[in-house]
């Protein structure tokens, strides 16, 4: 057994919740594996990933403009201590008890404790490159070395993929028992394989842009993959608001008396004027406290202010329209009156309200009452990682169009039927033409479009149906630089846009071998050349 459970706390900076039952008189350096509960130790590392996933979704989604990005600039948007919640929880939680649990599964011949803790990790640890680059791993499992070094990033991704590997060999494997609680598959082994693979799907996509992964892609297309409804890959939440709160975090953010947290813009305006048509999803992605847009600079600072002189024509500012609007990025005005105005979260993911022009101020009755899902891998990505593949990377297999078309329906479908309990009024849901009246559109557009602007059309679809999930959105967008029509921020001059997050204070002061990267937030992860303008 690694001794390694406190170790980590001095070695990264990090607390530890150990989900193990131990006597309190023993050390715990002396854990031993009849001290570990197997089935407690999974619950932890299920949860642990929530969290840690949860808090790269939530930054993401700020830098990608699909949430508002309060500040002046990029440099005082976020602080140090700012990504220590999410260091923590990958280190001092998920990747600690999944190791221990990976070691005394295969003892015990709990193999499928194993295979799920180990594709966790390795979802973890990509997550940790795709957001920070340079990361510990090689020697953290070194009891002995309280100052681990960074290893390099596209090493990290090939311990990703054999961490794939090692935990889909455990699955095959027939276990003494199962898991008692699979928060995420409810038991269903084939799905963590599906998972695996597109995990693996996806970081070759990431990293087209370093080499040549034509047939990886085609070989792991023919495997089985999360393509159906039924095998997304999301966490569940409920209606249970007493502590601890397990609502959706953003109802309970944002229905408890009223609403908080500001949309973004940009974002509301791609699903409602960006096309002719509206977004079939747009009434379950947002709710509007009001229907109508308020001429008074109390409740709306920007109102009778011009877009910024740099900005594009027909860029989104300010406001939507009909009742919609948020903020712009990096607005660091201050917080009028509008809680009970301002639009807020919708049914999907976040279990709010689906918009029937109620205007209604919120309230935490309304909707699925928080019983949201936190969207990790859902089906349709693969469309998308697929289709951005087949056009961009010569000798993958597959027709682009059709697997755009392919994931946008997947997407609509999967929102309507999300949000169909909550619909109270069946003349606001979405027609069978009025689906095919947007995919129509995009389509076209695809067809109209050179080469880079093809990318563009399948990024912003992609971009679009990731709604809820930040984490996917920020990479894309520093992987191909779509949307290309994104939102400027306010001021001119911001300062150089996250091509990765700095690291953690709590890892850069109690490590000596750790120190912040010199060039910054600007220093790109190792699948972004640096080439691509971000703003």
């Amino acid at each position: 057994m690694k001794k390694i459970l406190y170790t980590l706390i001095f070695i990264l900076g990090a607390g530890l919740f150990s989900s193990c039952e131990l006597d309190l008189q023993e050390s715990p350096n002396n854990l031993s594996p009849e001290d570990a509960n197997p089935d407690f130790l999974l619950n932890n590392v299920q949860l642990s990933f929530r969290n840690t996933y949860n808090g790269f979704h939530g930054i993401g989604a700020n830098l990608s403009r699909m949430e508002d990005l309060f500040g002046s600039n990029y440099q005082n948007a976020y602080q140090a201590t700012s990504f220590d919640g999410i260091w923590e929880n990958a280190y001092a939680g998920l990747l600690v008890d999944a190791d221990v649990l990976t070691e005394i599964g295969v003892e015990r011949e709990l193999f499928h404790h194993a295979g799920i803790a180990q594709i966790l990790s390795a979802y973890t640890l990509v997550m940790l490159v795709d957001n920070f680059g340079d990361v510990p791993y090689s020697q953290i499992l070194d009891g002995a070395n309280l100052n681990p070094e960074r290893d390099n990033a596209a090493d990290v991704y090939a311990a990703a993929m054999q961490l794939l590997d090692d935990g889909v060999a455990n699955l095959d494997r027939t276990p003494l028992t199962s898991p008692a609680v699979d928060l995420y598959f409810d038991g269903n082994i084939e799905s963590w394989k599906a998972l695996a693979n597109s995990l693996k799907l996806k970081m070759y996509v990431q990293q087209r842009l370093t080499g040549d992964f034509a047939s990886n892609i085609n070989t792991i297309a023919g495997a089985e993959l999360i393509d159906a409804a039924n095998e997304a890959f999301v966490f569940q939440y409920s209606t249970n608001g007493q502590n601890p709160d397990a609502r959706h975090p953003d109802f309970a953010s944002n229905y408890q008396t009223d609403a908080t947290e500001y949309m973004q813009n940009y974002y509301m305006a791609q699903l409602y004027t960006d096309k002719n048509v509206v977004d079939p999803r747009m009434r379950y992605y947002f709710y509007r406290q009001t229907t109508t847009i308020p001429n008074n600079v109390q409740v709306i600072p920007c109102i009778n202010r011009d877009a910024p002189s740099h900005w594009p024509n027909n860029t989104p500012f300010c406001t939507v329209g009909d009742g919609y609007w948020g903020r712009d990025h990096l607005d660091d005005d201050g917080i009028p009156p509008d809680n009970l105005l301002r639009t807020t979260f919708g049914v999907y993911p976040a279990g709010g309200r689906f918009d029937q022009d109620q205007g209604q101020g919120v309230s935490p009755d309304f909707g699925l009452q928080g019983a949201g899902i936190l969207p990790i891998y859902m089906h349709f990505y693969t469309d998308f990682l697929l289709a951005e593949a087949a056009l961009t990377i010569p000798g993958v297999n597959g027709d682009p169009a059709a697997l755009l078309e392919s994931g946008i329906r997947k997407s609509i479908d999967y929102v309507i039927d999300f949000g169909s309990p909550a619909v109270s009024d069946a003349s606001f849901v979405p027609s069978s033409d009025d689906i095919d009246d947007y995919v129509d559109e995009v389509i076209a557009r695809y067809t109209a479009a050179n080469s880079a602007g093809k990318l563009d059309v399948i990024i912003k679809e992609f971009y679009i149906s990731a709604w809820g999930n930040g984490y996917e959105a920020y990479n894309m967008y520093r992987r191909t630089g779509s949307p290309s029509d994104i939102q400027p921020t306010l001021q001119p001059n911001p300062g150089d846009y996250y091509r990765s997050f700095i690291y953690p204070a709590s890892h850069v002061q109690r490590n000596n071998n750790a120190s912040q990267k010199p060039d910054g937030q600007a220093t790109p992860v190792f699948w972004d050349p640096g080439t691509i303008n971000l703003q």
